[in-house]
């Protein structure tokens, strides 16, 4: 009969206690060696175990602050590229212009209306432009697209410029019958009113518009929905920048009051002096949009610091992670090649303790009688 389960019970349970250690072990070393770090950092790190945890907690806010401020980054210059896009646009207003003078040719006026009415669609293209859904141009509003298209079907701004010129011409003494008869100084002064309410200095009046509107500002009423106030982004615990600008800003009005104006009443069959006005605001109103204040170009300039600073942000907290990334490492990082070893080490004797194993089994006192 077989013995083994009373003369080899006490070696076969030591074996069997000793492969489960191993294999704890290995659990361990296999951590180890994939982490790289102590697969238990109480028992490895003591007293110091606080000390890491701080040291991760610290590593992990740096890291919110990156993304915030690589964002931040992100917004900034696509809102500088689309105000140089803007800026671009401006200059063709300008050339049109010039290249127009004070021609009355029906096809030269066709082509200057159509490069107006090209820079304004592309003007507000890019005064939409979003970043991960959110846009640019919107201010705090960044859910809500800052600029109405003027060529929208039902479009509200269009309808306020028809509005406001319907208005002017029919509270004149005599009235105007139509654009074509306005004189030189009549178009001066409608030109004077617009661009007011476009600037903002003059606000809307019932009538013509209703008089819930009475008092509102022009721009934000018809034309942009953005909000005054800017995104904010923090780049460090101390440092926040603006991340952002808004479409009511004195250069975005201007840009649209010159391109709306030449596009809508740079007329063939108008009072030449009326027309060379019309020219002449354009000209002098495009330019204050893309260099005067609170321009296209001063816009870009704002941005420009910004991005500036946030790229100082960014390398100073890169250089703080990689300061306390090390001394992380320092205390919970392992040495992959002794880990390595360690478990090739522990692969062996487990390996000896299943053949040891094996053999124990096998004995029997059958076998020697």
């Amino acid at each position: 009969m077989k013995t083994s389960f009373v003369s080899t019970l006490s070696i076969q349970t030591t074996m069997r206690n000793s492969i489960a250690g191993v294999q704890r072990e290995m659990v361990k070393a296999n951590q180890e060696a994939v982490t790289e770090k102590h697969a238990d950092l109480g028992v490895a790190l003591g007293a110091n175990t606080s000390r890491a945890l701080d040291l991760s907690r610290d590593i992990t806010r740096i890291e919110s602050l990156y993304n915030t401020a690589a964002l931040a980054t992100q917004r900034l210059e696509s809102a500088e590229l689309s105000l140089s896009k803007m800026n671009d646009l401006g200059l063709d207003i300008q050339s049109a212009i010039l290249t127009l003078g004070n021609s009355t040719d029906a096809t030269s006026l066709a082509t200057a209306r159509t490069t107006m009415s090209n820079a304004l669609d592309a003007f507000t293209n890019f005064a939409n432009t979003s970043v991960q859904g959110e846009y640019i141009f919107a201010g705090i509003n960044t859910d809500v697209k800052p600029m109405e298209d003027y060529f929208a079907p039902g479009s509200p701004a269009k309808a306020a410029f028809d509005t406001e010129l319907n208005y002017y011409m029919s509270s004149q003494v005599p009235p105007i019958p139509s654009t074509s008869v306005m004189t030189e100084d009549q178009m001066n002064g409608f030109l004077d009113d617009l661009q007011a309410k476009f600037d903002g200095t003059s606000t809307l009046t019932s009538p013509p518009h209703p008089a819930a509107l009475a008092g509102q500002d022009f721009w934000t009423t018809f034309f942009s929905d953005a909000s005054d106030e800017n995104m904010k982004s923090r780049i460090s615990q101390t440092e926040v920048v603006e991340s952002s600008t808004n479409a009511n800003s004195a250069g975005m009005r201007k840009f649209a009051f010159a391109s709306i104006v030449s596009l809508e009443l740079l007329q063939p069959n108008m009072d030449d002096k009326a027309r060379q006005a019309v020219s002449s605001r354009t000209r002098s109103v495009i330019s204050e949009a893309m260099n005067g204040v609170d321009s296209i170009n001063q816009q870009r300039t704002t941005i420009g610091v910004y991005t500036e600073r946030v790229s100082k942000a960014e390398e100073r907290l890169q250089a703080q992670k990689d300061i306390l990334t090390k001394g992380l490492g320092s205390l919970e990082n392992v040495d992959p090649e002794e880990a390595a070893t360690r478990l090739n080490t522990m692969k062996t004797l487990l390996e000896t303790a299943y053949t040891v194993t094996a053999k124990i089994q096998q004995l029997s006192l059958a076998n020697f009688l």
